[in-house]
């Protein structure tokens, strides 16, 4: 053979050997969401059991039908925690849905917000009276977060709307159990709900330096040293508190706690003080509000049940304390993790944008076979259940197995990010 004709039948092999690399390589990203590494049997076995608890969700056509795969569960759990990534539109929808069927089905009153308390109360009244006004202060206040977007405002209203529709002792009621994150909201909270009738002179010099505050707190130490002041008077004055605030004393305590919980949490160990907050808030709301059950969507991090390796590393999250055995839910807990494919999310911060969204849980590909829709639910739990002996989906855990984490999966498909509130 003569050279060129070899050189040209090389030629010829590495371009069909690159052409069969290309393919396979895009047959692998198309599939890459679709195969896992697991064992034959093991696949059989995870198959056959997703296949059998799963179920697809159409949120276009306004039922619930598709969340009735919690129906076998739903007796056995006092608050029922869901975790998503931040700033993707569906999650406002799937939220919704979730608070229709639990309330409708476990009877939930109560949806825990990650928020300030004086935010839940300002929703709680917009919720009441129909007052737009309220929730725009909201939002003035919220610009630079993640919840600073159209679709959570949306969200409230359409809350109301189906609040309007139920009895008094169904109704939905907001709880806000986070540290107040945005203090200007609380202040303005605190000052609208101090009582406009004569001040008791012993807490008179205290109520009345609080109430001269109001727009004239310069810096964060003058903010430190009023709210110290009014949480000692408080405390030694106790009785006297409660008598002028009547009803509204809980309200006003919570929100001075909590402000200084900020405070405090920005200054020093962010997270752990942050999570004992919570907990310690959702107890005081806990004894405080009629005996119900509870359902909020909250960042993955906070509704994991045992420790792992992420931003948070190895700190109790909001979950496991709730299962400690000083908490009234002790083993009452439902946790349900968001995965994604193909979404994108809202950026913040001083400039709004959008990325692509990064799953949160691994091993989606799994999943993914089963899903006929954009939202797909599976049941991890039962007593043939492989994921209660074997651990899939975290990314980063410290032992156990998978049900020990979480419950439940909603797979989302496809969605956009959050709209900044402005645009």
């Amino acid at each position: 053979m003569k050279p060129y004709r070899v050189s040209r039948f090389i030629l010829l092999i590495v371009i069909f050997s690159l052409i069969t690399s290309i393919i396979v390589g895009c047959t692998n990203i198309n599939n890459k969401f679709n195969t896992e590494t697991v064992s034959d049997d093991k696949a059989l076995s995870i198959n056959s059991f997703l296949e059998k608890n799963s179920s697809s969700v159409d949120l276009k056509d306004g039922s619930l039908t598709g969340l009735s795969i919690f129906d076998n569960d739903i007796d056995k759990y006092d608050v029922f925690l869901a975790g998503e990534s931040h700033a993707i539109a569906k999650n406002y929808d799937i939220q919704l849905a979730l608070l229709k069927y639990f309330n409708q089905k476990a009877d939930v009153r109560y949806l825990l917000g990650e928020m300030g308390y004086s935010k839940s109360a300002f929703i709680n009244e917009y919720m009441e009276t129909g007052n737009e006004e309220l929730l725009e202060l909201i939002y003035r206040n919220l610009k630079g977060t993640a919840s600073w977007n159209k679709e959570s405002y949306e969200f409230w209203k359409k809350l109301r709307k189906y609040n309007m529709t139920l009895p008094e002792n169904k109704k939905i009621k907001v709880i806000g159990i986070d540290i107040e994150h945005q203090v200007k909201t609380a202040l303005i909270y605190l000052y609208s709900i101090i009582p406009n009738r004569e001040i008791p002179e012993s807490i008179k010099p205290t109520i009345e330096r609080f109430k001269n505050s109001k727009n004239n707190i310069k810096n964060k130490d003058e903010l430190r040293k009023l709210i110290h002041l009014l949480r000692d008077d408080m405390k030694n004055n106790e009785i006297i508190y409660k008598e002028y605030f009547g009803d509204k004393f809980f309200d006003f305590s919570i929100v001075v706690d909590n402000i200084e919980n900020s405070i405090n949490a920005y200054e020093a160990d962010f997270d752990i003080i942050r999570e004992q907050s919570i907990y310690d808030n959702f107890k005081r709301v806990y004894n405080q509000l009629p005996k119900g059950k509870y359902f909020g969507q909250w960042g993955l991090e906070h509704v994991y049940q045992r420790l792992c390796h992420s931003y948070m590393d190895e700190k109790d999250r909001f979950a496991m304390y709730l299962n400690r055995d000083d908490s009234p839910v002790k083993d009452k807990v439902l946790s349900i993790a968001y995965g994604y494919i193909n979404c994108f999310r809202m950026t913040w911060g001083k400039k709004y944008g959008v990325k692509r969204n990064v799953s949160a849980i691994k091993d989606i590909g799994i999943l993914n076979r089963f899903a006929k829709t954009d939202i797909t639910i599976f049941r991890l739990i039962g007593t043939d259940s492989p994921f209660n002996k074997k651990l899939y989906f975290v990314k980063k855990p410290i032992g156990g197995v998978t049900t020990d984490y979480f419950q439940y999966v909603i797979l989302i498909k496809d969605s956009k990010g959050t709209t900044p509130f402005d645009e």
